[in-house]
């Protein structure tokens, strides 16, 4: 496989699935399939990142708790493969409460880069001077059902009057895990009634969810088949938390808002007149307090979502991004 380019791979994420890494967080999404993307080069990109960075303390000389970041094998030791989130050196990394290194958080697109290459296999790659990479694209991000999917469809899907368990559509509900599998085919994407529906078109009368709600953002669609592909299994997956340095809309923000609000306040007919469709329309309603007092359920704000609140996580982001300026 052509080995890309540092720079077009961040491009590449940057333009579909940087949000999602951090909701990938991160998240958030983080269901974009991996091998969309060109594979990461553990010897020219990941290595040099571990032996900076981490391999002063944890390397062949000095192996604090035990670790040796210096090479692939010691570093494999905190090394899920196919796994960031369960991954001790991503944990680690991206912790709120233990950061590594202390006092020196990695910068986002490396932190990104080295969860992109976990989850495609965290392979011992090799690359020559053209780029070629020794091996071939593999895997799919992971997508968790309690983080990343019952989120979108308790909020697209199983709305009130629609495929709630007391309304059921069609005999469709997808308030339950257990339910929400009536409607797919596990490890098969293309024939599972969801994410057939969510992918038709927007003309059609199948596509859903049906107006006045918004359709599903590529971020939330991408989530949905990874998670199909890879067995739609009942998992609950840990959130790494990234509210380090400077929180960002396009990079922290917008991944929630899209996942969790523009079903309702997006283009079609928003929900009390509120549009949170763009970064214009998001900081507008920041301004003026709503946002933060919604998401934080304080009282004499209408608790957004309603059925169900953000995780601390997602709040803090809306915070600091909100106290940073809005950028």
């Amino acid at each position: 496989m052509k080995f890309k380019r540092l720079g077009f791979v961040f491009s590449m994420v940057g333009l579909t699935i940087l949000p999602l890494f951090f909701l990938f967080n991160s998240c958030k999404h983080e269901g974009i399939p991996a091998d969309q993307f060109p594979e990461v080069c553990f010897q020219s990109e990941i290595l040099p990142i571990f032996q900076n960075s981490c391999a002063s303390c944890h390397g062949e000389n000095r192996n604090e708790a035990g670790l040796d970041f210096s090479n692939y094998a010691g570093i494999m030791k905190a090394i899920t493969p196919g796994d960031a989130n369960k991954s001790k050196a991503y944990q680690a990394i991206t912790s709120t409460s233990q950061l590594m290194p202390p006092d020196n958080a990695l910068p986002a697109d490396k932190r990104t880069l080295i969860r992109l290459w976990i989850e495609q296999g965290a392979k011992e790659t090799t690359c020559d001077t053209n780029g070629n990479s020794g091996t071939v694209k593999s895997g799919t991000l992971w997508s968790c059902y309690d983080r990343d999917i019952q989120p979108i469809l308790m909020s697209s899907c199983a709305a009130s009057g629609c495929h709630d368990a007391a309304t059921h559509k069609e005999g469709y509900d997808f308030s339950t895990y257990t339910k929400t599998l009536n409607a797919l085919k596990a490890g098969s994407p293309s024939t599972s009634k969801l994410y057939r529906v969510i992918t038709a078109s927007q003309t059609s009368e199948d596509f859903m969810p049906p107006k006045p709600y918004s359709p599903l953002s590529k971020a939330a669609i991408d989530s949905i088949y990874s998670w199909i592909k890879r067995g739609a299994l009942n998992e609950e997956c840990a959130s790494p938390c990234d509210t380090t340095g400077t929180i960002t809309y396009a990079g922290h923000v917008k991944s929630t808002i899209d996942l969790y609000c523009v079903s309702c306040h997006g283009i079609n007919s928003p929900s009390g007149g509120i549009r949170l469709l763009t970064a214009t329309d998001v900081q507008a309603v920041a301004k003026t307090g709503k946002l933060l007092g919604a998401v934080k359920r304080l009282s004499g704000y209408s608790a957004m979502p309603p059925a169900y609140a953000l995780s601390t996580c997602d709040v803090k982001q809306i915070e600091l991004w909100i106290k940073q300026g809005y950028n």
